[in-house]
């Protein structure tokens, strides 16, 4: 036996502490005849008879729900009987893990209250359909019938019409519960196929994931012509930072672009008509709606089906109730984490059978092996599983998507914990409120879409200032953008340095009328700061006009 040193005993003590407690819970969970470790939920199997005497009542009710599902799923396949398997699978651009989902559906099926919330543009918002046509809200139609009515749900539809990921990075906590449970985007209109917003949706998506619930998150892409080319705009950016961070990508263009491409009749009665009844190649109508709607059902019930279908699975008793995986994961990697060179063969091959046992369930790749000894030792290091394990799904890459690798493991990208002054807060705190204004900047909305209010300036000179604090030196403004609306641009400089200023035009040549954001500084002191905009004589408008519409401060 190779001795231990002192200083490493108290670690491998823990280790092999841990290890015993895993095999008395291997010991009463296993059962002779069974290749599988039993769940320690006493509905796991639909083969397996148990006797439920005794039960609480709560017991009851999630085995009640696990049922009900069970006869949803042997039913007839609606959304297969009216789009077909293939169209469907067209439209998972990414369907990934199902672990979030599968989060959420244990939080539903032990009865827990649901927050579902969707982030979008103008078209989730319902521009040219009526609130109980939007897609969002078709969606909860069918989710409320498909889990039953003994489930407390909250839908929260937080779009806002011309913004885009770059303004919901930053400003999400203005329109969604932080408590959400389940958060659907549809921001692939607004977005253009640029490379600023993969950095836009990393950011946006880093912050939806590491809120308090941990959300399952599912992008959605609705069908429009209008920006982009045949291909797609903003998703094309989209996607593989979804695919990156394990995040399901629903895209309705595919199934139908190349479709409607070779019958163009088909336009009028998918899309909406404009004032002028021309169609509206931007906005669904609400056929299009109902489709997408459905697309998003059909991820989710097929994504229930498999889980149910599943051997092995159980509900457990909470979202904090540590699984026989995470209990085989935590003790490799304590172990991993200790000097493996100094333990001995006895205490290795303990570690090796309990891991075995504990494993047994994951996929080959994913388990647990030993490198060959090196010359005069008696074990080899302890390695994880060469593919990812049950319990790594879900967790947030600690690299950035465009970052380069990096081995160090204190690399690790930090919270993204934004803050969003803007004028569609619904909470006073988070008003985009002047500290100085020469009275020419005002609040206005739009007569014909009172969702859109801003603060504008119409004559040159006009000043307005704004106090910040920043603690990682950072301060965005967020304004709109149009071709055909005369606006002009503003100069912004933070404290006393109009040196370091930097113009903001709010006049572009591209065709959608939509927020997008302008950094003014990235290099602030942490700290209070003033932020000074002032609108400018010199216009890129071709007819001379200089209003500006101010959106949000972001820090």
């Amino acid at each position: 036996m190779i001795p231990l040193p002192a200083s490493r005993r108290p670690h491998l003590f823990l280790a092999i502490l841990s290890v015993i407690a895993l095999l008395l819970f291997v010991q009463n969970s296993y059962h002779p005849g069974s290749a599988l470790l039993k769940p320690s939920f006493p509905y796991s199997r639909p083969d397996v008879s148990e006797d439920y005497t005794g039960l609480e009542a709560e017991d009851h009710n999630v085995r009640s729900r696990v049922e009900r599902l069970r006869e949803f799923c042997g039913r007839e396949n609606a959304f297969e009987r009216e789009y077909g398997r293939t169209n469907i699978r067209m439209s998972r651009a990414y369907e990934g893990s199902h672990h979030r989902i599968r989060q959420f559906l244990h939080k539903a099926l032990r009865g827990e209250s649901l927050n579902i919330s969707v982030i979008g543009g103008s078209v989730t918002k319902g521009h040219q359909v009526q609130k109980d046509e939007i897609w969002f809200h078709k969606f909860g139609e069918w989710f409320k019938e498909f889990i039953g009515s003994t489930v407390d749900i909250n839908f929260v539809n937080g779009a806002a019409p011309a913004t885009g990921s770059d303004y919901f990075s930053f400003c999400f906590p203005l329109h969604i519960p932080l408590d959400s449970d389940l958060v659907f985007i549809e921001l692939a209109i607004n977005d253009e196929g640029i490379l600023e917003h993969v950095e836009n949706m990393e950011n946006l998506l880093r912050g939806l994931l590491d809120l308090p619930n941990k959300p399952a998150v599912i992008l959605t892409e609705a069908l429009a012509f209008s920006n982009g080319g045949m291909g797609g705009g903003g998703g094309r950016m989209h996607l593989p930072v979804a695919q990156y961070f394990d995040v399901p990508v629903i895209n309705q263009r595919h199934p139908l672009a190349n479709h409607i491409a070779r019958y163009p009749q088909l336009i009028r009665p998918y899309f909406s008509q404009d004032w002028w009844g021309n169609p509206d190649m931007r906005h669904m109508n609400a056929k299009g709606h109902r489709d997408l709607g459905n697309l998003a059902a059909s991820l989710i019930q097929d994504a229930s089906c498999i889980m149910l279908s599943e051997a092995t699975f159980f509900v457990p008793y909470s979202p904090t109730e540590q699984s026989q995986d995470e209990q085989a994961s935590s003790i490799l990697g304590g172990v991993s984490a200790g000097d493996e060179e100094t333990t001995s063969l006895e205490d290795a091959l303990l570690l090796d059978q309990s891991l075995a046992l504990a494993q047994s369930t994951w996929p080959e790749q994913s388990r647990s092996w030993r490198k060959k000894p090196d010359e005069g030792k008696a074990v080899g290091e302890l390695m994880p599983g060469l593919w990812s394990t049950p319990v790594e799904y879900g967790i947030l890459p600690r690299l950035n998507v465009l970052g380069g690798w990096n081995p160090n493991l204190d690399a690790v990208v930090p919270h993204f914990n934004p803050t969003c002054l803007s004028t569609r807060a619904q909470q006073p705190q988070f008003n985009l409120t002047p500290s100085w204004n020469d009275g020419q900047w005002e609040y206005w909305i739009h007569p014909e879409h009172l969702d859109k209010p801003y603060l504008v300036a119409r004559e040159p000179g006009a000043t307005v200032k704004f106090q910040l604090e920043t603690n990682v030196g950072v301060v965005k403004l967020y304004s709109l953008k149009s071709r055909s609306f005369g606006l002009g641009a503003i100069e912004c400089w933070a404290d006393e340095e109009r040196d370091k200023a930097v113009i903001v035009d709010g006049y572009w040549t591209n065709e959608p009328n939509i927020g997008r954001f302008a950094t003014i500084r990235s290099d602030l002191s942490q700290g209070v700061h003033t932020i000074t905009c002032e609108l400018l004589e010199k216009t890129s408008d071709p007819e001379g006009r200089h209003e500006f519409r101010l959106i949000s401060m972001m820090r």
